[in-house]
């Protein structure tokens, strides 16, 4: 991770103190950064942005070379994580797309090694139908709020715990995380 964008996690995380807004946050945060440095994925989606705080962290902890997505519904919260993330140094390697994710998904082309999730909770399901076609094997696939949000969540969480996936909930005691590998192609 660059200076830059560590730089501007530690603003973001002040401010949202003092303002309650809902990011992942630190702790959330440092198991999403192991998974991607252990996983490496060049070729991402984030659904769902707010301010641009998991677009920066995914952005600076991806593989060489690697590109981010974001798709973000509010018009002037995709205009602040574009511009978070470009003062965080990530300039050409995140993209802010505005609009509703589940329109958006359908025109995003080549395949997707990670995914991240954490937009409308009764939609996750919908999210990960509209990218699992464009999946490598062995992607990452990242949802926030599974603990919070479980009965929303749950037909999501119900089709990343069977085959062709291994996913594994992440606990932080007021909400949990669910990161689950793709194992093939889809049934």
């Amino acid at each position: 991770m660059t200076k830059t964008a560590d730089r501007m996690l530690r603003l973001m995380d002040r401010a949202v103190t003092e303002w309650q807004i809902p990011i992942i946050g630190k702790d959330k945060g440092r198991v999403l950064r192991r998974l991607l440095l252990e996983h490496k994925p060049r070729r991402g989606i984030e659904v769902g942005s707010l301010i641009g705080y998991s677009a920066i962290l995914i952005g600076a902890n991806m593989a060489p070379g690697g590109h981010l997505t974001c798709i973000e519904e509010n018009p002037f919260l995709a205009w602040i994580t574009q511009s978070n993330t470009d003062r965080a140094g990530l300039k050409g390697r995140v993209k802010v797309m505005q609009g509703d994710a589940l329109r958006v998904l359908p025109l995003l082309r080549g395949p997707v090694d990670l995914l991240f999730v954490d937009a409308n909770k009764e939609d996750y399901l919908d999210y990960l139908r509209a990218v699992e076609p464009r999946l490598v094997k062995g992607a990452l696939v990242v949802a926030d709020n599974t603990g919070i949000f479980r009965r929303q969540v749950k037909g999501y969480l119900d089709r990343v715990r069977t085959a062709p996936w291994e996913s594994r909930e992440y606990d932080f005691g007021s909400d949990c995380m669910e990161a689950s590998i793709f194992r093939g192609q889809p049934t």
